[in-house]
């Protein structure tokens, strides 16, 4: 199991920058063998928090850490 905690602060930083792909690979770190890792990603205009993709399929962290397709159909 394996639980890596991302630093928003420092993503949000890194994309304000432009420096789009550092932010990904901080995203990525630890998980790069994982098959359903992020590809992509965008920032929510409302929140702008990150909403990750791996090609067309939204993914996310399950609780135990290991990336998943979305289960929320809810988006907005």
């Amino acid at each position: 199991m394996k639980v890596i905690i991302m630093n928003l602060t420092l993503f949000k930083s890194l994309c304000k920058d432009g420096k789009f792909k550092e932010a990904l690979s901080l995203a990525t770190n630890g998980y790069e063998e994982d098959r359903l890792a992020p590809s992509r990603f965008s920032l929510d205009k409302k929140t702008g928090n990150p909403i990750f993709y791996r090609g067309n399929k939204r993914v996310e962290l399950n609780a135990e850490g290991e990336w998943q397709i979305s289960k929320n159909t809810n988006f907005s």
